[in-house]
């Protein structure tokens, strides 16, 4: 008998090595032939055995790869990758640690062709965050995060060092306080004053140290522990807000405080001159004629001279918004989105300011509408300006003629509906503008690039160059399908927000109509058609960073629920080369299937119903034939989509909906467009209504047991959730996390755990002052109009939720707890059935991996009791 072999799993090699002649032969063999059959097929069986997602499956993700970027030398691709979250020992980060912490610092050189690295001599510990090269590319700005204390330094690409910088610095979500290099090795930065530390990155840790304390020092009695908040007629916003200015040398670590107060919006000159920045003011008193929409404080425009450390006051008398700075490429003036003090933002206009006589002149945008930063998802902002020559150019739409052409500034929901197209105009001192993109399809307003008289944009079908006067001019090559421009975002500034000083290459992604394509374009004048066409991965592979010098990008390519990161080159025929396997447990796990079901919803405000769809995760295995227990998300203002498979596992999530699916439940994501549920009676009154049309729909598809129907929600869906139950009666079952209940109180109460230390932060006003792009809106305060406040409060609607509740809650959450605390006593003084589970330590939703597991456990019991678990888990 020959020697048996066998080659890859899964595939079956030759058994023999000769040829069989005898029949005996063949007879001893065949049983031993099918022995081995059937342990290879048992084996494929085995290998082939997937099964539902667990708690410790989601513990072992590694979250989506953060930031990435290539050193303008070439040498470099270094990128943020976080560690799988359950080996983290520190989840400490702001309100909750998933999404932004356990990063690690990595570089790859694709030349080598070597395995990725940890960047040498940075200890893996902190988490670590990428804030941008120096213009050489030898330093790193690095931040990093430990247990509370976040710190700025300097990660030496040559001498494989990080150097440290002590002051702690500001830290912003939108741009305002991003560190800027002003040379090759120096980089100022807005600090913090002595000991305290950023509440968007330490509130948690920082807030638990001050109050364990002051609670010693108090049972100790011998130092006071009071702390003071007042609120005073006396408008105090002419002072500065504490904090230093800071600069700091990358080489040796040395720092210099040149300004005292804080600053934001850090600007430098073309020609490394000058610094702008606004300075901070303490907030103004509340006007209590005034709906609060707007930031309350003051933004003023001082100008450093990097030279001679000399500080100017420039326009005085106007109050600019932060992170609308821009230079003119001469050096000598500046731009800024501002307003007088007894204007609002909505009033406000672009003025260009001289920097050596400090005089403003007013840009009006007659028959303008500006474009608001709200309409992609940020903050009611107007999307960035860049000089034209004299001229400013801005995206906005024109107001029809028929209207008043007096300048606007509309207010704006997230992705609203019905409005003209946008584009760029450039827009002289005297009011008049011209259409700068008029014949340019889905032009984007985040500009590319600007430079002396030109401005680079992106459009649907290319990347162009305008200029004030001449037609634009084509940079990138003509390929079909729809460009995307990929700019470089950070841990404190997502890439679509960030306003960072523009550099000589740009990355985009070109899909839609044959192989996904990456182009890297060169920037530099005179350097026009100088880029790489690279093919991407496949279409669903994301660009992280590219460069031009080295030729190469950087993906992340899904395989499944794993992702790979893989490094592809241009003029290479070589495949590209995966560098990192993420997730690859994830290939072992069977998420179930997403479903889409389609159905009309009547309209609550008398128009005719309306065709929406939503999306059902089925739990593994489900084959139909009997309906199961559902678990159903509300959240106000959602569109969920699943046609294309659903949600990928980017991030390690608490409760997510495969964790239900994992445990046999159905789990349903309602759309709940703002125009079904906000009424005359309230901004989420139609949400039960929107709700019961859905699950409907699903036991009408034989998906949803009508006994076995649970309703759960989070944040804004918590209070849906309970508001819903109200006034439905199809729910067995609620569960309300970390979110509010008492509308009135919330409006005037403390914003949790950033009012008990840091002080700040008393009333939620502009959530319903506001009602452009609010949820929960309503546009007049519980003074005025109380009844509506009260009548949508799910406290006062507690005698009507019959459905057992089980409410969590964490005492460190922006949500004061106290809101829950409320709704328990209410459903106990209605004489309702209500568990309340509350976790101390943590921010919104368990970031702790017990408290993780522990939050399962006491649903599965609490759904489990009142028979509404799966019968055959």
């Amino acid at each position: 008998m020959g020697k048996n072999k066998l080659s890859v799993p899964g595939r079956v090699a030759p058994v023999f090595e000769k040829p069989i002649t005898s029949m005996i032969r063949l007879r001893v063999t065949i049983p031993v032939l099918a022995a081995v059959l059937a342990v290879l097929l048992s084996m494929q069986s085995v290998a082939a055995e997937r099964h539902p997602m667990t708690v410790d499956d989601m513990l072992q993700v590694e979250g989506n790869t953060g930031a990435a970027a290539g050193d303008p030398a070439g040498r470099w691709l270094v990128f943020e990758r976080l560690r799988p979250y359950g080996q983290s020992d520190d989840f400490s980060f702001r309100t909750y640690a998933a999404y932004h912490s356990g990063h690690q610092l990595w570089r790859y050189n694709p030349k080598s062709g070597r395995a990725p690295e940890l960047l040498p001599g940075v200890d893996p510990a902190p988490h670590s965050y990428l804030q941008g090269f120096s213009s050489s590319g030898r330093f790193l700005a690095v931040m990093q995060y430990r247990l509370g204390a976040l710190s700025l330094a300097a990660y030496d690409m040559t001498a494989e060092k990080l150097v440290p910088f002590k002051p702690a610095p500001a830290f912003s979500r939108d741009g305002a306080h991003n560190p800027v290099w002003i040379s090759d090795d120096e980089l100022v930065f807005a600090a913090l004053p002595e000991g305290e530390a950023p509440e968007l990155t330490s509130v948690r840790a920082q807030t638990g140290r001050t109050l364990a304390k002051a609670w010693e020092d108090a049972w100790r009695g011998d130092v006071v522990t009071a702390s003071e908040v007042r609120s005073v007629a006396e408008d105090l916003s002419d002072q500065q807000e504490a904090g230093r200015l800071v600069r700091a040398n990358a080489r040796t670590g040395g720092t210099r405080v040149f300004a005292e107060g804080l600053f934001a919006d850090l600007r430098v000159s073309p020609d490394g001159r000058w610094l702008a920045a606004l300075a901070v003011s303490k907030p103004r008193s509340t006007d209590p004629a005034k709906l609060q929409e707007d930031d309350p404080r003051r933004y003023r425009l001082a100008l450093f001279d990097l030279r001679t450390g000399e500080k100017r006051s420039l326009a005085p008398g106007l109050e600019l918004f932060p992170y609308t700075i821009a230079w003119a490429p001469d050096g000598r003036h500046l731009a800024a989105f501002g307003w007088t003090p007894e204007q609002t933002p909505r009033d406000g206009r672009f003025y260009v300011i001289d920097v050596q006589s400090g005089g403003a002149v007013r840009y009006d945008h007659v028959g303008l509408d500006l474009v608001s930063e709200r309409e992609r998802g940020w903050l009611q902002r107007p999307e960035r300006v860049s000089f034209l020559g004299d001229a400013l150019a801005m995206f906005a739409r024109r107001i029809p003629a028929s209207e008043d052409q007096a300048p606007r500034f509309t207010y704006q929901d997230v992705r609203p509906a019905g409005l003209s197209k946008p584009d760029w105009y450039v827009l002289s001192a005297d009011g008049t503008s011209r259409n700068l993109t008029a014949n340019l399809p889905g032009v984007s307003g985040i500009p590319v690039h600007a430079g002396d008289g030109s401005l680079t944009v992106v459009a649907d079908d290319g990347v162009y160059r305008l200029h004030a006067d001449d037609p634009h001019r084509r940079l990138s090559p003509e390929l079909p399908g729809r460009f995307r421009f990929l700019p470089s975002g950070t841990f404190a500034t997502r890439s679509n927000v960030i306003r960072s000083e523009y550099g000589n290459e740009a990355l985009f992604n070109v899909t839609g109509k044959g192989q996904t394509k990456i182009v890297m374009v060169d920037l530099r004048e005179g350097h026009e058609g100088e880029n790489v066409v690279i093919d991407a991965p496949s279409a669903e592979a994301t660009p992280l960073a590219g460069s031009l010098a080295s030729r190469a990008v950087l993906f992340r390519a899904e395989d499944g629920q794993a992702s790979r990161l893989l490094v592809a080159e241009g003029g290479s025929a070589a495949a590209p080369r995966e560098i990192a396997r993420l997730n690859a447990h994830l290939a072992e796990v069977d998420l179930g299937t997403w479903k889409a079901v389609s159905y009309e919803v009547q309209d609550p405000n008398g128009g005719a119903s309306q065709a929406i769809e939503s999306c059902v995760l089925l739990p593994p295995g489900y084959r139909g034939g009997h309906p199961l227990p559902l678990i159903v998300e509300v959240y106000p203002n959602t569109t969920p989509r699943c046609k294309d498979g659903g949600e990928r596992i980017e991030n390690p999530i608490a409760v997510s909906p495969y964790l239900w699916a994992g445990k046999g439940y159905a789990y349903a994501r309602l759309s709940t467009p703002r125009a079904l549920i906000r009424t005359d009676d309230g901004s989420i009154a139609g949400m039960p209504r929107v709700v019961e049309a859905g699950v409907e729909a699903l036991v009408k598809e034989g998906l949803a047991d009508p006994e076995r129907m649970v309703l759960y929600g989070f944040s804004q869906g918590g209070v849906s959730a309970l508001y819903t139950a109200a006034y439905s009666k199809k729910f067995k079952a609620v569960i309300a996390m970390n979110s509010w209940a008492d509308l009135f109180s919330h409006y005037f109460g403390a914003n949790g755990v950033y009012s008990s230390v840091y002080g700040k932060y008393f009333g939620d006003f502009g959530r319903y002052d506001s009602v452009a792009g609010s949820d929960f809106g309503i546009g007049r305060t519980p003074f005025e109009d109380p009844e509506t406040y009260i009548r949508n409060s799910p406290v006062f609607l507690a005698p009507q939720i019959d459905a057992p509740v089980m409410l969590v809650h964490s005492d460190m959450d922006s949500f004061s707890m106290s809101q829950f605390d409320e709704m328990y006593g209410a459903l106990t003084r209605a004489g309702k059935d209500v568990r309340y589970v509350r976790y101390w330590g943590e921010g919104h939703a368990p970031s702790s991996p017990a408290n993780i597991r522990d939050l399962w456990s006491r649903m599965s019991d609490f759904l489990t009791e009142n028979g509404v678990a799966p019968r055959d888990p």
